[in-house]
């Protein structure tokens, strides 16, 4: 078991991964709540889904845990639970070359981050080519020897089928004595596989036999996330978990668990504090962020209270330097070189709503910027187009609403990048 890592100002904020660490983990009450329950149901199987950067992957670290009964998590639930876990849980994150889910079940059969230390038989990918090109493909190697004595391996090329291998792995690792409650696969940022089919049949043929999975993704739905749900619905009625945006209370025991774990070297204004909490707009990752730089800032300055003015100079240095890569590129994606549209971005992105409706907010924006309310309209367009990123989508006549919750926030709080002396400029051109 590896050391825990020392806590410094350059890691008491963890924007570029998930929290690990429960001491560091913020609120969440019910969602905890809802895992135990669903740990605890017989044959159920977990969902976790919800926007972009709200901290569905620190929760799911944290899942690990409470499998494993943990003392630190069990206490933070309001009541324990009617019996001990004890699961043998896996964390598996996806990356965009699991596109499919036998390229998933192979890497999970293969990697020793994911079951190959319990496999009773090893599995070697290879490659098949047919009329569709490339396939998945795997071959058994049977493994002979007694556990105390050297294993061989007896070359055996057998072609088997992915999902029913899976399969039996997956029993034979259940019926062992390794975890009396079983299998906890957990499959973080599912939504990243672009063809899901063959979960469905998974989740059913395996839950009968101590293999519970936990999806984790990004998504406002189920049937966003599981195309097949509606053949699973049984066995997701306890265990689908919406992860709502952290509300303000929780945002700031972020930074109140980050500055316990510095010993209260240093502290964070309350005027500061409502800053970062009222820009993040629920989502974890900003606070993390912002209040990382922030800090940084603040110590580069050679002081231990972090103002909100150094907090306000951190956002822009955020954006000066791409330290939220992602978010800033599609920022510069949508406004290009025009200030009527970074104008029109961010009176959207103010917007509290998740659905936008047009009509309220045209004449204010034609208004301020001086121009006919239907340019507005023809601007909006452009926001709504793969040309400027498709940062905006119309849902129905006269709505819109963002994408992306998150970048929906980081178009808010990002300071303007063209200039207001460029609208004489673009309107005439």
């Amino acid at each position: 078991m590896s050391e825990p890592v020392a806590v410094t100002p350059f890691n008491a904020f963890t924007p570029a991964k998930e929290v690990r660490d429960i001491d560091r983990f913020a609120g969440r009450k019910t969602a905890l709540k809802d895992l135990a329950a669903a740990l605890q149901a017989e044959g159920a199987q977990l969902v976790l889904y919800g926007q972009r950067g709200i901290g569905k992957s620190s929760l799911a670290r944290i899942l690990e845990k409470l499998a494993t009964n943990d003392e630190d998590v069990l206490a933070r639930l309001e009541e324990r639970p009617y019996r001990e876990f004890d699961y043998l849980p896996v964390y598996f994150a996806c990356d965009d070359s699991v596109n499919s889910i036998e390229r998933l079940l192979v890497r999970l059969m293969t990697e020793e981050s994911g079951l190959a230390p319990w496999v009773p038989f090893k599995v070697v990918e290879r490659k098949v080519t047919g009329e569709g090109g490339g396939k998945v493909g795997i071959k058994i190697i049977e493994l002979s020897g007694k556990v105390s004595e050297s294993i061989t391996e007896r070359m055996t090329e057998v072609d088997a089928d992915i999902f029913s291998t899976f399969s039996n792995a997956c029993k034979e690792i259940a019926k062992s004595d390794i975890a009396k409650d079983g299998l906890l696969i957990i499959i973080d940022e599912f939504d990243r596989i672009k063809d899901s089919s063959g979960i469905a049949s998974l989740l059913k043929t395996l839950g009968p036999e101590k293999v519970t999975f936990a999806l984790v993704g990004v998504a406002s739905s189920i049937e966003k996330l599981i195309s097949e749900h509606e053949s699973v619905a049984r066995q997701l009625s306890e265990g689908a978990i919406h992860i709502k945006p952290l509300d303000p209370a929780e945002l700031e025991e972020i930074i109140t668990r980050a500055m316990d774990a510095l010993d209260n070297k240093y502290s964070f204004a309350p005027e500061a504090i409502n800053w970062i909490v009222s820009i993040s707009r629920g989502h974890p990752f900003y606070v993390h962020l912002v209040a990382k730089h922030a800090l940084l800032g603040a110590i580069a300055k050679r002081q231990n209270v972090v103002s909100e003015q150094i907090a306000r100079e951190a956002l822009a240095e955020i954006a000066l330097k791409g330290s939220a890569p992602i978010q800033e590129a599609l920022y510069k994606t949508a406004i290009g070189n025009s200030y009527v549209r970074e104008v029109i971005l961010k009176r959207f992105a103010s917007q509290d709503a998740d659905e936008i409706y047009t009509t309220d907010i045209y004449a204010g924006i034609a208004a301020e910027l001086g121009i006919d309310p239907s340019a507005v309209s023809v601007y909006v367009g452009h926001l709504a187009s793969s040309k400027y990123g498709s940062v905006l989508i119309k849902t129905r006549d006269r709505y819109y609403r963002f994408g992306d919750s998150l970048f929906k926030a980081y178009a808010a709080a990002r300071p303007h990048e063209r200039k207001k002396g460029d609208l004489e400029e673009e309107v005439l051109t």
